[in-house]
């Protein structure tokens, strides 16, 4: 056990706090200007990253779609996870709406794809899904192998559906509790290039599926930009929690950190395993991509939350709040759910 907890405090913890600590330095030292790194990660390395693990997935379009289903089931049931609490215990409407953004929308992007990348790392052997899964070849055979694990392919389809849900359903839980528009979610989410790139991906995998090729000026540079993303993203961050550090309001931070880091990962397990043991069609992913799934239902909360509340005029302290003790103590949370899930033997 101290073996395996090291291997991944070195391999999969280290690289992504080293890279965070490199933006807060930057940030400090330099005054590196955070907008900017965010605008370089929404409008340019996220959409090449997008395309390029669509264009280049194993996936199907139903496999692809099973995903960002579950990712949206498990949002909304955590939502009504913390409406029933702040009901029970009488929480004001500003906090409750602050309280769910951070606890609904994770920090899939930013934290996830690196995350995932690094636990799961791309194989050379590939294997359709349905295999993978457990769900036997076309003659009813199971596999003999677990097959590849390419997390971030898959978490690049988790992204897509958090920024999706955040920018609607979030945007409008927001404008419920504050003034604003919901509006301005939907006209947010389109004038970004990340349903474009999935659009271009999907039709490249196509195209690519039939017999064509993609030129080496497209793939090339889209492999070199995508390359980036990682580092950038992790540095984006680094400097965004590095901007506004402070004591928080520990009740309703408390509150976020056990739902968002501990009681994410449990119901999104549960909601995998229901539909494992029902199988319904697309959504039993059951054992992998589960696990990858369920590691990274326990990432922070979101950055983007804090831009909402930004925009409608909400709780942003508590929000930031949020989004830097959660990053915080994941440190700690995310090793043991890698422990968990490496050596409870369910995922093969």
């Amino acid at each position: 056990m101290p073996g395996l907890i090291a291997d991944i405090l070195l391999t999969v913890l280290a690289p992504i706090l080293l890279l965070v600590g490199i933006g807060v330095l930057l940030r400090w030292r330099l005054r590196v200007d955070v907008a900017t790194l965010g605008k370089l990660n929404i409008y340019l390395f996220v959409p090449a990253f997008i395309f390029q693990n669509v264009a280049t997935s194993k996936l199907t379009v139903g496999e692809m779609g099973g995903i960002f289903l579950i990712t949206v089931i498990q949002v909304v049931t955590l939502g009504l996870i913390v409406w029933g609490i702040g009901r029970a215990l009488k929480i004001s409407r500003k906090t409750l709406a602050a309280i769910a953004l951070a606890v609904m929308f994770y920090n899939s992007g930013n934290y996830g794809l690196p995350l995932a990348d690094l636990a799961y790392p791309k194989r050379n052997v590939e294997l359709p899904l349905a295999q993978v899964s457990g769900q036997g070849t076309a003659d009813g055979a199971k596999p003999q192998a677990a097959g590849p694990k390419d997390g971030a392919a898959v978490q690049t389809f988790v992204m897509m559906a958090m920024n999706l849900l955040t920018f609607t359903l979030g945007m409008g839980i927001a404008a419920a509790a504050h003034t604003g528009s919901v509006g301005k979610g939907f006209l947010t989410l389109i004038r970004l290039p990340i349903i474009p790139g999935l659009i271009a991906g999907i039709l490249a995998q196509w195209w690519v599926r039939n017999g064509g090729t993609l030129p080496i000026l497209i793939t090339k540079t889209t492999d070199y930009i995508a390359g980036g993303l990682v580092a950038v993203s992790l540095i984006t961050l680094g400097a965004q929690l590095a901007s506004n550090p402070r004591w928080p309001r520990w009740k309703p931070v408390g509150l976020v950190l056990v739902l968002r880091l501990l009681i994410g990962p449990i119901q999104m397990a549960g909601i995998l395993y229901l539909f494992h043991r029902t199988g319904v069609g697309v959504l039993d992913v059951w054992p992998w991509p589960a696990e990858l799934l369920i590691l990274t239902a326990s990432v922070p909360t979101a950055v983007n939350t804090l831009l909402l509340t930004l925009e409608i005029g909400g709780d942003a302290d508590l929000t930031a709040d949020c989004v830097f003790w959660t990053t915080v103590f994941s440190v700690v949370t995310i090793t043991g759910w890698l422990v968990v899930l490496r050596t409870i033997g369910w995922f093969g």
